[in-house]
C-alpha cells in the first residue's frame, strides 16, 4: 500500500528484509510496478543480502511447489552465492541471524559443498552447533578466539532450537555436514562432551569412525566400504589463484579478517599440526600483535612445535631452519600471486616451543595481504637441508641451536631480541 499511494513509487525504498516478500505479493497481486520495482532492489543488493533473500524465500516457500522462473532463479543464485562467501556472511551478524534462521534441508545443502568458503571445518562445525543450539552467540566464525565483530550490547537475536517441521533426523543431516576428519581436536573434544541431548550417539558413532579413517594408517581400508566416506574429501583450500598447494614440508594457515578491531591484542589462532619427519608444527597467528609491546596492529606469525606423547621429556629438534610466509592476493588482472618470506634457524624443545617473528607484518600492512573475501594466507615451512634433523633418531648427534641468527625472530612469549643476522633473510615481495 506505501508503494501503491506514494507520490514517486521510482524512489520508493523497501528494506532488504522485505524485498522479496514484497516481489512474491507483486507476483500474486500483478502489480507489474512493484514487482520490477523490488527486482531492481534486489539486483543492486544481492551481492550483500543474498542470506536475507534465500531467508525470505524460505519463509514463503511450500516445499514441492513451482513459485516460478524468477524466484527459483533468485533461490538457486542466492545458495551459490552463500556458498562461494559463507564465511565473511558470518562476520555481518544480521546476515548470519538469516543463514541461521533457514531450513535444515536448505542448510544442508549449501554446508555439502566442497567449495564452501571457510578457513577451516571447525567454522562449519561452530554454525552447526550455534543452529542446532539455538544461540547466535557463540564463539566466532574463526574459531574460539575470534569475536563477533559487530556486538550489540548484549542482545541476541532468538532462533527456535527446532523449527517447526523439523525432526531429529533434521539435525543429524547437519551434523553430518561437518567433515568431522578436518575438524581441530579442540573442537572435537567440545563436540564429544555435548552430551546425547545435541550429539546422538550414532553421529557421534560416524565421527570417530571417519577420524580413525584418516589418521591410522589402515584405516581407510578398514572402514573404506563405508557410506559416510565422502567426509574425508577437505574443502576447496582458500589460496590465491596460481599458488601450488602445501608440500609435506610446508603448512598452509588461512584467517578471516574483517577489520582492525576484530581481534584483541594478544588474540591468538593456531592452525592444525602437521607432521613433519618426527616433529609435529603448526602456524601461531596473533592477527592484532601479541601483548610484549610490539606495535598495535602488528601481525606476529610463528612456528610452533606440538608435544607428543611418544617424545622423550628432552626432546629435541636441533638446527631446523624454516620459513613463513604471507602470501598475497593478484591486485589486478595480468598480475600474480607474491609472498613476503622470512626464515631463521631454531631449536625446537620443550622450553622453547615456538619461533618467528612479533612484527611479520607492520601495523596497516596486512590490507595489502586480503583476499578479496578478507582472508590471510599463511604458510610456513622447514627447508629441505633440515629435513634430517626433523627426526628424534638423530637428535643424540646434533649440537642444538638455540637462537641468535633470526632478524627479529623470537618466541610468541619473549620481548623482540633484536639480533644481527649472519645469514641475510630471504624475502620475497
Amino acid at each position: 500500500l506505501d508503494f501503491m499511494y506514494s507520490e514517486n513509487q521510482a524512489a520508493f525504498e523497501a528494506p532488504a528484509s522485505k524485498a522479496l516478500l514484497l516481489l512474491k505479493i507483486a507476483d500474486i497481486l500483478q502489480i507489474s510496478s512493484l514487482f520490477e520495482a523490488m527486482g531492481r532492489r534486489i539486483e543492486a543488493a544481492f551481492e550483500d543480502t543474498a542470506p536475507l533473500l534465500l531467508e525470505q524465500y524460505c519463509r514463503f516457500h511450500i516445499p514441492g511447489t513451482d513459485d516460478g522462473a524468477a524466484l527459483r532463479q533468485i533461490r538457486d543464485g542466492a545458495v551459490d552465492l552463500i556458498v562461494r562467501k559463507f564465511q565473511p556472511f558470518l562476520t555481518n551478524a544480521e546476515m548470519k541471524t538469516a543463514l541461521l534462521r533457514l531450513p535444515a534441508r536448505v542448510l544442508v545443502e549449501i554446508l555439502q559443498a566442497d567449495e564452501l568458503l571457510v578457513a577451516s571445518e571447525d567454522v562449519v562445525f561452530d554454525f552447526v552447533l550455534s543452529r542446532l543450539h539455538g544461540e547466535l552467540e557463540s564463539d566466532g566464525p574463526n574459531g574460539p578466539n575470534e569475536k563477533d565483530p559487530r556486538p550489540s550490547d548484549g542482545e541476541k537475536a532468538s532462533t527456535p532450537e527446532r523449527q517447526d517441521g523439523e525432526d531429529s533426523d533434521d539435525e543429524e543431516a547437519l551434523w553430518d555436514q561437518v567433515r568431522w576428519a578436518f575438524l581441530s581436536s579442540t573442537k572435537f573434544a567440545q563436540a564429544l562432551a555435548l552430551g546425547n541431548s545435541l550429539l546422538k550417539p550414532e553421529v557421534t558413532q560416524r565421527a570417530l569412525t571417519v577420524r580413525t579413517t584418516r589418521f591410522d594408517l589402515g584405516g581407510a581400508e578398514a572402514f573404506g566400504s563405508m557410506g559416510y566416506m565422502n567426509s574425508l574429501v577437505p574443502r576447496r583450500p582458500i589460496l590465491p589463484p596460481g599458488v601450488p598447494p602445501p608440500t609435506s614440508t610446508e603448512i598452509d594457515f588461512c584467517f578471516h579478517y574483517a577489520h582492525s578491531e576484530q581481534y584483541a591484542c594478544g588474540e591468538a589462532l593456531r592452525s592444525q599440526p602437521k607432521r613433519i619427519g618426527d616433529v609435529v608444527l603448526r602456524v601461531l597467528v596473533f592477527p592484532a600483535g601479541t601483548d610484549t609491546g610490539v606495535a598495535r596492529g602488528s601481525l606476529s606469525v610463528f612456528l610452533e612445535a606440538v608435544p607428543q606423547p611418544s617424545w622423550p621429556r628432552d626432546w629435541e629438534f636441533a638446527n631446523i631452519r624454516y620459513g613463513i610466509a604471507c602470501i598475497r592476493w593478484p591486485s589486478g588482472s595480468g598480475e600474480t600471486w607474491a609472498a613476503k618470506k622470512k626464515s631463521d634457524l631454531w631449536t625446537f624443545k620443550a622450553n622453547r616451543l615456538d619461533r618467528g617473528w612479533h612484527d611479520f607484518l607492520a601495523p596497516g600492512e596486512i590490507h595489502r595481504y586480503l583476499g578479496p573475501d578478507g582472508f590471510v594466507c599463511i604458510r610456513g615451512s622447514l627447508e629441505q637441508e633440515c629435513l634430517g634433523r626433523a627426526f628424534l633418531l638423530n637428535q643424540a648427534s646434533q649440537a642444538g641451536y638455540s637462537g641468535g641468527v633470526g632478524d627479529a625472530a623470537g618466541s610468541s612469549a619473549s620481548r623482540r631480541s633484536w639480533v644481527p643476522r649472519s645469514h641475510p633473510m630471504s624475502e620475497q615481495q
